[in-house]
């Protein structure tokens, strides 16, 4: 389980302005921090897969996880395109869960990657739907709708809606607004959002700090020594597309960026570098 250590983060609530409709959405588990190919199958639970978000740190970290998630899943893709909605694919099953991916178009016109998970907490139906997008000045948008029956999906009734933007600050500072069931609070982060995951298996922890740089939110992530596994920087652009440029500890890198298309296929490229 990996628990959001506050940081000196300032929120208010602000009236509320929704200028789109809500869409769906969901949720991929989580991308591991080594060099190796990332896991195409979520690698553990985490706050907000099997329940609500309920603070500022919170809905931060899930919003840039599921960004991380699926870099980590199109990297291991050989294909460019993914399956369009109609023939969505299936990137995880476990049990009686399952995630799928695919794109889409949102009212304002960025092409977003939309995820949908369908989990079990406490053996109840819960359709978690997702859809990440970036937008200009660097900034990430993350929809989420939550689903407690099939009926409730199919009618698009959701039982709880959030849409939270983010973005980074070249003076280390987070900004985050999250617009939760009609009422839009805001986040300001000025020291590191730190969280400390440890490994069930081998006791082996892995430490992440996300801050702003440059424009884009950087997540460096250090094992339990201090000793430094790898940075990410992830930003959108004005197109929707997502980008998570990595770093690694011997200098090489990676950058896979992804982006929505209106027959619902995602388009994804990778770069990479010694």
């Amino acid at each position: 389980m990996e628990d959001p250590m506050i940081s000196n983060c300032t929120p208010h609530s602000i009236p509320l302005t929704i200028f789109a409709t809500l869409t769906m959405a969901g949720l991929l588990g989580i991308v591991g921090c080594s060099k190796d190919p990332a896991p195409s199958t979520p690698s553990g639970d985490h706050p907000g897969q099997s329940q609500f978000e309920t603070t500022g740190e919170e809905f931060l970290v899930n919003a840039l996880e599921e960004i991380e998630s699926i870099a980590g899943f199109i990297q291991n893709i050989g294909n460019p395109v993914l399956p369009s909605k109609s023939n969505k694919m299936m990137i995880s099953s476990a049990s009686a869960d399952s995630s799928y991916v695919y794109g889409e178009i949102t009212p304002d016109g960025y092409g977003a990657v939309v995820t949908e998970r369908h989990t079990y907490p406490k053996g109840l139906l819960l359709i978690t739907v997702r859809k990440s997008y970036g937008k200009p000045l660097g900034k990430i948008v993350s929809v989420v709708k939550r689903f407690a029956s099939i009926q409730d999906f199919m009618a698009d009734s959701s039982q709880q809606s959030t849409v939270t933007e983010l973005y980074g600050l070249s003076s280390d500072t987070l900004v985050t607004y999250v617009n939760r069931n009609g009422l839009v609070q805001s986040y300001t982060f000025r020291l590191p959002v730190v969280t400390r995951v440890t490994n069930p298996v081998d006791g082996s922890v892995r430490v992440t700090s996300r801050f702003g740089f440059a424009g884009s939110v950087r997540s460096e992530i250090r094992d339990g020594g201090g000793r430094l596994i790898q940075t990410r920087d992830t930003f959108g652009d004005s197109t929707g597309a997502l980008a998570t440029y990595t770093q690694f500890a011997d200098s090489s890198w990676r950058k896979v960026r992804t982006l929505g298309l209106s027959d619902g296929s995602v388009h994804h490229e990778i770069t990479s570098g010694p």
